[in-house]
């Protein structure tokens, strides 16, 4: 196998694939790209056997061939190389691979290509259009809130929820849950799935906004296809929370603010909050929202107060301040409105102005307070 390829195309490729090499694997063979040469075209593809990426670039093949090459090595050695001129790579029939440029010539050992796994088939059963900017805002809006915990596989991952012309899509980690409510342009056939947070971490820099995007969906397997990238991921088959029962329908109080103004303030306050509780206490009282926090381990505190509209009997919250700020920096808007119950119980937060086509609703759980 030998292929001419430019440093800079081939940068990008290993940058994109290596997006999904595991750090920790007891397959060594994952911690590889898989490098095929053929025709005028090189395909470059990794996997964590959950999210594969398959990149393509144009070369020059000499010999057509395969070979898994470790990932982290390759893309050290050609991120170090300069940006002008080309590289030409030779792999014997030993596995050994000879990197050559303007600069030197560099050897590593690569491993036998037919171990590498098998890159999933999406038999395309149902399509999803979408304009890449609808699904961008959808990632933005959910991402954030999705679950860590592998316990919980659902939580994992964004739910879908097609109906023809209109996509609801909801995360939650059980302190918040977002629902981001949005009519498209496209009509699609209906049906609902869960697809892993991570797929959209990796997706989420290369999409293109004035494009329309389509995600095939097989039984067990989703991809989105462009020129240069194709990204697929297993689905997440398992039964996502009933959402809409905790979501409350009607709350008699309620706070609108400045959004950016908040933000700033929680930041600030937080400083001085527990590390491990990271406990804020937000007081609402007529048009004044106070925000305040004290560390009895390290006799600190903090207490601010910014402006807002609110009527009624005194609340008293408290919040993870990481989980609020959060929440606040993804209502995508300058103020926000809050909804609110009891000191308890979960608290609404929605833009005070909606992006037409779109409805966003948040809910975030307080903290009992820590005295």
């Amino acid at each position: 196998m030998n292929f001419i390829t430019s440093k800079e195309k081939l940068f990008l490729a290993l940058n994109e694939t290596n997006k999904v090499i595991p750090i920790r694997t007891t397959l060594p063979i994952l911690g590889c790209v898989l490098i095929k040469a053929e025709q005028e075209k090189l395909t470059l593809t990794s996997t964590d056997l959950e999210q594969t990426i398959v990149a393509r670039l144009e070369s020059k093949n000499i010999k057509t061939g395969e070979v898994a090459v470790p990932c982290g090595k390759l893309l050290e050695i050609v991120s170090a190389l300069p940006n002008t001129g080309e590289i030409n790579v030779l792999v014997k029939e030993d596995f050994e691979i000879e990197i050559n440029s303007s600069k030197g010539i560099y050897k590593i050992i690569g491993k036998d290509p037919s171990e590498y796994p098998e890159t999933p088939k999406v038999n395309k059963q149902q399509q999803i259009s979408l304009q890449g900017q609808e699904l961008l805002d959808i990632i933005n809006s959910t991402l954030y809130a999705v679950s860590k915990d592998d316990l919980k596989p659902a939580l994992c991952g964004i739910y879908f929820n097609i109906k023809e012309k209109t996509i609801t899509a909801v995360s939650t980690d059980g302190h918040r849950l977002v629902k981001i409510e949005k009519e498209t342009n496209q009509t699609n056939e209906e049906g609902s799935i869960i697809i892993p947070g991570k797929f959209f971490s990796v997706l989420k820099n290369n999409i293109k906004v004035n494009k329309e995007l389509e995600i095939n969906l097989s039984e067990n397997h989703i991809s989105i296809e462009d020129e240069q990238q194709t990204t697929i991921t297993r689905i997440i088959k398992e039964s996502f929370p009933d959402f809409n029962s905790v979501i409350p329908e009607t709350l008699e109080k309620k706070a609108t603010t400045n959004t950016e103004e908040f933000v700033a303030a929680i930041k600030r306050v937080s400083i001085f909050s527990n590390k491990t509780t990271k406990q804020i206490i937000v007081n609402f009282t007529t048009n004044e929202i106070t925000i305040s926090t004290e560390d009895k381990e390290t006799r600190s505190s903090a207490k601010e107060h910014i402006p807002c509209e609110y009527e009624g009997e005194g609340l008293t919250v408290a919040y993870n301040s990481q989980y609020i700020k959060e929440v606040l920096q993804n209502i995508n808007n300058s103020k926000v409105d809050m909804f609110f119950s009891g000191p308890l119980t979960a608290a609404v937060f929605k833009p005070h102005t909606e992006k037409e086509g779109t409805k966003n609703t948040s809910l975030l759980m307080p903290l009992r307070t820590q005295q």
